[in-house]
């Protein structure tokens, strides 16, 4: 019985399972998008993934340093959420289906978006308790264990419905290690993140209240959803770097002549717009924060509300006329009227 009470025929997805040791970002980017490429063909993909070294994890939202480089300190996800960090002492997994409700029926719309975080989280719980961590999915982009958040969960769906599920999980190291990395790799301050102080986050290591191996943790998880996915998982060699690495780094930084500004606070942290507009229009728009939403949503609402009149109601209907489209939503920022709001106060900014 789906949720909703609604029952579903699983149907029969084909999956692969395999682990990646000692990526760089630039590797991890090439991987996922062999993975995307597979669920095109009707083949889903199951990945567990260590880094090396310092790493901070941008959301695919993220506005990052204009000079950022693509040697391993900043990862740019594939799907949104927040800032978090990543490399020595966490395990990244990723979920890749041919779209966002394979794992409940054959209708890619069977599941509400909000509905399809429940449905790729549970390998991840299961895996945790499989390590004696009592974790739990309250809802929104985290794992928590004693209430604390342990790991981040995020998924995008893209042009061709594809579904990327995304966690990074703490294993000894938690989310109050991002202020010294952020501090090493956007010393202009550009990555807006919310920081968590020592004692507001844990890792498996800290609700165990013992050392673990990130070997062990991979182990777990790989086992839990290999008994859900009914599949069998193996390392495997990391492909090679995606060429394009840098440039999807730099897909959102700031940029000059969008010079007027509003942000608004949301239930994951921040919605920002940066704008132009003259006599009266829009002209370029961009979107960036901690938003869950699918990368081809965003690019046509930015792309929409360009030549768009800046006042309210002609703001408003272009958002609505974006996101009444079957495939179209957005996470983590409450109603979409969040949108509108943010954009008038980068007109009035």
């Amino acid at each position: 019985m789906g949720e909703g009470g609604r029952a579903y025929s699983r149907p029969a997805v084909d999956v692969s399972a395999y682990h990646l040791r000692g990526v760089c970002p630039a590797r991890l980017l090439a991987d996922d998008r062999a993975a995307a490429a597979a669920a095109r063909g009707g083949r889903a993909t199951f990945r567990t993934a260590t880094l090396p070294g310092d790493v901070v994890s941008l959301g695919r939202f993220h506005l990052a340093p204009a000079d950022a480089r693509d040697d391993g300190g900043l990862w740019r996800r594939i799907s949104g959420g927040r800032v978090v960090p990543g490399g020595d002492g966490f395990v990244a997994l990723a979920l890749t289906l041919p779209h966002r409700s394979a794992l409940a029926s054959s209708d890619p719309y069977a599941l509400r978006a909000e509905q399809v975080m429940n449905r790729c989280v549970r390998g991840l719980l299961n895996g945790l308790a499989a390590l004696g961590v009592p974790a739990l999915y309250p809802g929104r982009d985290t794992v928590t264990a004693g209430g604390l958040p342990l790991a981040l969960v995020s998924f995008d769906v893209d042009a061709d419905g594809v579904l990327s599920f995304e966690a990074v999980v703490s294993v000894d190291r938690d989310w109050s290690a991002l202020a010294a990395m952020l501090d090493q790799v956007d010393r202009g301050g550009v990555v807006r993140a919310s920081l968590a102080p020592p004692g507001a986050a844990t890792s498996i290591a800290g609700a165990l209240g013992c050392a673990v191996a990130p070997d062990d943790v991979v182990t777990a998880l790989q086992r839990a959803y290999a008994a859900r996915l009914g599949c069998q998982a193996a390392d495997r060699p990391a492909p090679a770097a995606a060429a394009d690495a840098e440039a999807w780094l730099r897909a959102r930084v700031p940029r000059p002549e969008l010079d007027r500004h509003g942000w608004s606070p949301t239930m994951l942290g921040a919605l920002d717009v940066h704008l132009s507009a003259e006599g009266g229009v829009l002209g370029e728009v961009v979107l960036s924060g901690d938003l869950i939403a699918p990368a081809p949503t965003i690019a046509a609402l930015e792309a929409a509300l360009r030549g768009c009149p800046a006042a309210r109601e002609a703001v408003q209907a272009v958002v609505a006329r974006v996101f009444a489209a079957p495939e179209a939503f957005v996470l983590g920022i409450g109603p979409v009227t969040t949108i509108v709001d943010t954009v008038m106060r980068a007109v009035g900014g």
